[in-house]
């Protein structure tokens, strides 16, 4: 029982004294729920962009749109007015849903003929395909249930008259880019992603800090071999076999998940090729800082989870709060991710994919710039922490 408790205070001195593992033990899983907790604060998705096209421009349609510019789900852009505007605002994502209203719609209706309202919304992102499909039958169901059937009972129609009309009126529905609402197309995407962070980073992370650790690293320093070489000589095997991974995992992807991966195959390889030069470039300065593996080790553990979640793939950004949309722009993993998604699942081209390029390859050259030319200077060793390869060390009451 005393070994027992020995070992456990042994191991509390150790959580006190280093800074990481303290935090990572005692404040780390109250900081990631309060971060996913201001991720999610909403709960429920209102104010969804949504277009109007009124083809008919009468009082009918003009109640419909007013139905739902009064409905809390929905936010009425009122600069698309067109069928072409909409499709451009499905594109770039200004608006996330449309109700096109036929032209004649209010001259049919009162002929009691069958008269169909278009709805169409985005499905590539499952959280507004869902709701946005369950907030439009909403409005409209009530709009059929309230202002239909007073509009048509001041026109002097019977109950039965007033039921036989609403019966004609129907919605006719276009899912786009995701039409079956495959929970793999909006998910499994990201979590690739996720998987060539984690490891990419990770074991490039650990090039120098195992020099480090078998005590080589002064070799490299000491030799007569400028630094972008030795950063180049490192970093070529991980990059090349975590672009090979990217190519395999979605070749898997494609092959036996059934995702659906289209759009332009330069534009793909294009932001692999990016991404990649940006985990590599920030993987060799994490290993140059950090004192041993398990220090790496432990960054990257913190770092993965909170990227993924804020990045907007899972919930929208633009229900997130502001200061975590600002943070979520300035990580690779949040440009790759969408814009991955923008090419693979709406196969847009490269007029839509300019900004995820550039900010990808803005990032890759200020991970790549201090990289290439970092100080061939060995850091002194910090005093404390664990010794990691380097001999055991035990309590002194053990000895």
């Amino acid at each position: 029982m005393r070994q027992l408790l020995n070992i456990a205070h042994y191991e509390m001195l150790h959580i006190f004294k280093e800074k990481i593992l303290f935090l990572m033990v005692f404040l780390v899983p109250l900081g990631y729920a309060a971060l996913f907790g201001a991720a999610y604060v909403t709960a429920v998705l209102n104010n969804v962009p949504i277009a109007i096209v009124d083809l008919d421009d009468s009082k009918l349609s003009r109640e419909i749109a007013s139905a739902f510019a009064n409905s809390p789900h929905f936010k009425v852009v009122d600069d698309i007015k067109t069928y072409p505007e909409l499709q451009e605002g499905m594109k770039n994502g200004r608006v996330r849903a449309g109700v096109v209203i036929p032209e004649h719609f209010e001259q049919k209706l009162a002929r009691h003929e069958l008269t169909r309202v278009l709805t169409v919304y985005d499905g590539s992102n499952l959280i507004w395909g869902y709701n946005t499909r369950k907030y439009i039958r909403e409005v409209f169901n009530e709009f059929s249930a309230s202002s239909t059937a007073s509009y048509l009972a001041g026109m002097g129609y019977t109950k039965n008259e007033i039921r036989s009309i609403m019966d004609t009126v129907s919605l006719n529905t276009e899912v786009w880019y995701n039409p079956t609402f495959s929970y793999t197309n909006f998910l499994f995407l990201g979590l690739i992603m996720m998987i060539l962070h984690q490891i990419g980073l990770l074991s490039v992370s650990l090039t120098v800090t195992r020099e480090k650790e078998r005590k080589t690293w002064l070799q490299f320093l000491s030799a007569p071999v400028p630094a972008w070489k030795i950063f180049t000589g490192k970093a070529i095997p991980y990059f090349t076999a975590n672009f090979f991974n990217y190519a395999l995992l979605l070749w898997f992807a494609s092959r036996f998940v059934h995702v659906k991966i289209g759009g332009s195959l330069g534009l793909i390889l294009v932001l692999g090729l990016l991404y990649d030069l940006v985990i590599t470039g920030a993987g060799f300065l994490i290993s140059l800082h950090a004192s041993n593996s398990l220090q790496v080790t432990r960054y990257v553990m913190l770092l993965s989870v909170p990227f993924f979640m804020i990045s907007g793939y899972t919930w929208p950004g633009t229900h997130i709060p502001v200061f975590i949309n600002y943070l979520a722009r300035l990580l690779p993993s949040t440009w790759m991710v969408l814009g991955f998604r923008q090419v693979a699942l709406k196969e847009l081209d490269m007029s839509y994919m300019l900004p995820y390029i550039r900010a990808l390859g803005l990032m890759a050259v200020l991970a790549l710039l201090p990289a290439v030319t970092f100080a061939k200077r060995l850091r002194p060793r910090p005093q404390g922490g664990p010794v990691i390869n380097n001999g055991p060390s035990y309590p002194a009451r053990w000895k």
